[in-house]
C-alpha cells in the first residue's frame, strides 16, 4: 500500500516497489490534501499492476474496449475503426523470458549468502545439488573441492535436472522429483519450502514470468507435506516430576530440560544460552542469536531475540544447581563447549529409555504450551 505524509507544507508518497520490494519515498508536488490523497491512490493503482502476477493476466478484447470507453458514444464524435487488437484465446498464457537458470542460481546463491547463516547456507546447497547434480551446484558456488567445502562429507549427486532455462522448471517436474526421494515428510516439506523460495526470488528479479496468474508460483500447486492430524503429546504434572528426576544425576541435562518444559525454548534455543543470558535476579532468559567460536557457527534461532519469563519451577532448579553456571555455556557439553543438537538429543534419548521414558524435547515444549494456555495465557 502507498502511504502519503507532510513534509515542510508538501505531500509526499512513500511505497514498496512491486518487483524489487525497496521502500520508495518522493514528493508529490502538492499542498492540496485532496489531490494529494487521489495521487496516493493512483500510485497505488498502478504499482498493483506492476506486479509479476499481472503480467500473466490479458485483458480479452471485450472487456478491454468496456475498460476504455463504456456502453456509451462520446457524443459529437465521428465514429472511427478500432485499433486492430491480436485476440487472446481464454486458455492462453504470456510466454516466460527465457532465462537461463545458471545464471539464476548464480544469483540466487549470492543472495542467500548475505540473507542466510553459513549453516543454512550449506543445508540449501545440500538440497540444490541433489536435484541440480553437484557438479552444477558446486561450479556455480565456486567450490572447487566440493567435499573438502562442506560441513559434513556426503555423495556426490548426479543432477535429475539437466535443463539450460527456468521455464523447463515446472511443478510436474519437481513434484517427480519429490516422489522419489526417500526421505521423510518433514524433509520433503524442506524441499518445497526451498523450491517456493528459489521461484519468489526469480519473479522479483525477472528471471521467471508466472504463466497462470492463479498460481503465480508454480510450487504452490505442491503438497505442503504437513503431517495432519498428529496427536499432541504433553506432559502432566506427575510426568514432569517424574522426567526431572530421572535426570537428577545430570544436573545439566536436568537444566535443559527444565528449561524447555518451564521456558517453551526450542532445543536449539536451549543449547545457545550462555551464562549471561540469565538476568540477575533471575526473573528472565535473555533469547539473542550468538556465535560459537570454536566451531564457527552462528546460532541463527528462529524466532530471533526476545526475553522469557523465568517462572517459580525454573528459578528453583537454577538456584539449586549452579554447576552449570560456571562454565561459558548454561548447557554445555562434557567439554565445556557448546552442545551440539543431535548429541544433546542422543544423551537425553539413552537416559529416558534406560529408564521407560520415550519423551523427547518437542513434547517438553509442548507442555509449556498447554500449561500456559490452561493458566489463560494468550496463543
Amino acid at each position: 500500500m502507498a502511504a502519503k505524509f507532510l513534509r515542510r507544507l508538501t505531500w509526499w508518497i512513500r511505497f514498496y516497489h512491486p518487483r524489487t520490494g525497496e521502500l520508495l519515498r518522493e514528493s508529490l508536488g502538492t499542498h492540496d490534501e485532496a489531490r494529494a490523497e487521489l495521487l496516493r491512490q493512483r500510485v497505488e493503482l498502478e504499482a498493483a499492476l506492476l506486479h509479476p502476477r499481472f503480467q500473466a493476466a490479458d485483458l480479452p478484447t471485450a472487456v478491454r474496449k468496456l475498460v476504455r470507453d463504456g456502453n456509451v458514444k462520446p457524443a459529437n464524435l465521428e465514429p472511427s475503426a478500432p485499433a486492430p487488437v491480436r485476440e487472446t484465446p481464454p486458455t492462453a498464457t504470456v510466454a516466460a523470458p527465457e532465462a537461463k537458470i545458471d545464471d539464476a542460481l548464480k544469483a540466487y546463491l549470492d543472495f542467500i549468502r548475505i540473507e542466510n547463516s553459513p549453516h543454512h547456507v550449506a543445508g540449501k546447497l545440500s538440497m540444490m545439488r541433489r536435484f541440480f547434480g553437484s557438479k552444477r551446484v558446486d561450479a556455480l558456488a565456486g567450490l572447487r573441492d566440493p567435499r573438502q567445502n562442506r560441513q559434513r562429507s556426503g555423495a556426490i549427486h548426479s543432477p535429475f535436472f539437466r535443463g539450460d532455462w527456468v521455464s523447463e522448471l515446472t511443478s510436474t517436474l519437481v513434484q517427480s522429483f519429490m516422489a522419489q526421494l526417500d526421505v521423510s515428510r518433514k524433509t520433503k516439506r524442506h524441499y518445497r519450502e526451498f523450491f517456493h523460495h528459489f521461484f519468489e526470488f526469480c519473479m522479483k528479479f525477472e528471471f521467471y514470468r508466472p504463466t497462470n496468474w492463479h498460481n503465480p508460483n508454480p510450487i504452490a500447486a505442491l503438497p505442503s507435506y504437513v503431517s495432519r492430524n498428529r496427536r499432541i503429546v504433553f506432559l502432566t504434572a506427575e510426568q514432569v516430576a517424574e522426567q526431572l528426576q530421572v535426570l537428577e544425576k545430570n544436573p545439566v541435562l536436568q537444566m535443559a530440560v527444565a528449561i524447555m518444559i518451564h521456558a517453551g525454548l526450542r532445543r536449539a534455543e536451549t543449547l545457545w544460552l550462555t551464562r549471561d543470558a540469565i538476568s540477575n535476579d533471575l526473573s528472565y532468559l535473555s533469547v539473542v542469536n550468538r556465535l560459537d567460536h570454536d566451531r564457527k557457527v552462528e546460532s541463527s534461532l528462529k524466532t530471533g531475540d526476545r526475553a522469557v519469563t523465568i517462572l517459580p519451577p525454573l528459578r528453583t532448579l537454577l538456584e539449586k544447581h549452579p554447576t552449570g553456571l560456571r562454565e561459558k555455556w548454561l548447557i554445555h557439553s562434557p567439554t565445556g563447549g557448546c552442545w551440539e543438537g543431535n548429541a544433546f538429543a542422543k544423551q537425553l534419548r539413552v537416559i529416558n529409555r534406560a529408564a521407560g521414558l520415550m519423551w523427547t524435547c518437542l513434547h517438553y515444549r509442548h507442555t509449556y504450551a498447554t500449561q500456559r494456555a490452561a493458566d489463560g495465557w494468550p496463543l
